[in-house]
Order: structure tokens, then sequence, then C-alpha cells
């Protein structure tokens, strides 16, 4: 099996950087009276993995930075299946996951060296926009501390899921009646 990981620490981060246990914002309720504000939110930690492209990390053209949330294989299946989503537990669905045909998610490779990392989701449907300063600081504060780092060719693999799932257009018409029979009167096509 070939290894999508390198271990990097320090300073500085690219796309495809799994970033543990960082912690994410999440707004519970606004209320809003004349000027002021108030605020309540929570702190949850995730895992989360910079979609962010690296040239924009590298050149300071941003002030945020887009996360995508890490999930190991296990934690994500068990979530799905207490949900009602059965079909997660099957080999199909495993095998599409594998081939990329659930453009949401993203299937990251198990890694056995330190820092180790399982069979892993990213599900980019739950996206996380952080302040560059906070990614910054919490890289700093972890130091030397060894984090994971994809490289290529299955970083640009990565970029080319989530541009997958974010293109993706819905049409306004409907082909079931051709893919339960298989034909298509040549009238219905004009």
């Amino acid at each position: 099996m070939s290894d999508w990981w390198t271990a990097t620490s320090g300073p500085g981060h690219e796309q495809g950087d799994l970033l543990r246990d960082f912690p994410v914002a999440h707004v519970e309720s606004v209320e809003v009276s004349g000027a002021a504000a108030e605020v309540r939110s929570r702190v949850e930690f995730i895992d989360g993995i910079i979609v962010t492209q690296t040239c924009d990390l590298e050149n300071a053209k941003i002030a945020n930075i887009l996360l995508a949330r890490v999930t190991t294989w296990a934690d994500f299946a068990a979530a799905q299946f207490a949900a009602g989503n059965t079909a997660v537990k099957s080999s199909g669905f495993r095998r599409n996951l594998i081939r990329g045909d659930i453009p949401p998610l993203m299937l990251l490779h198990a890694r056995a060296s330190q820092p180790a990392l399982d069979w892993s989701v990213v599900d980019f449907r739950e996206l996380h926009v952080v302040d560059r300063d906070r990614v910054d600081e919490f890289v700093g504060q972890r130091g030397s501390r060894r984090r994971l780092r994809m490289v290529p060719p299955y970083k640009e693999h990565f970029a080319q899921a989530f541009a997958r799932f974010y293109m993706r257009v819905g049409l306004p018409h409907d082909a079931r009646a051709f893919e339960s029979d298989g034909t298509a009167d040549v009238e219905d096509l004009g």
C-alpha cells in the first residue's frame, strides 16, 4: 500500500494538513438588541483537514482557512448506522467510497507509522471557516508535535474530490424513466 502521508511539524501549513483536536466554534444563538448582539456558542474539538489551496496559504492571500471534518471510518459508520443509514455497513457502500462515487465523502488511507491514522472519512458537508491566525497559533502551540500532511498525488486527489462535491449540479429534469427500462423514445429527446 502506498503511503498518502508524511509527518511534518513546526510552522506553516498546506492543503491536506490534518489538524487533530482543533477547536471550532458553533454559534447556537444570536440575540440582537438595537446595535448590540449577544452570541451564545459552544466549542467542539474536531479532526480537520485543510481544504484551502497551498498557494493561497503560502502567499498570504487569505485571512481564513477552510477545514473539512475528518472522522475515523469506525466512528463514521457507527453514527450513520445509528441514524438509519444501514447501507453504510455494506461492501457496496465501501466500494463506492473507495471509487469516490459518494460526492460529499472521501476515504483517507490509514497510516500505521507515527503519527498513525485509522481509515478515515472526510465529510465535505461539514466545513469550517477558521481565522488563519487561529490556525497559525494552534500549529505554533503544538511546536514540534508531528502532524500528518498529504503528499502528491493524493493531495491533488483530495482537491479534486472537494471540487467534484462543490461543483455538482442539480438538474431540473428527471431521467428515471430511462433508468427503469433502458429505452427512450426519440420523440422524448426533442
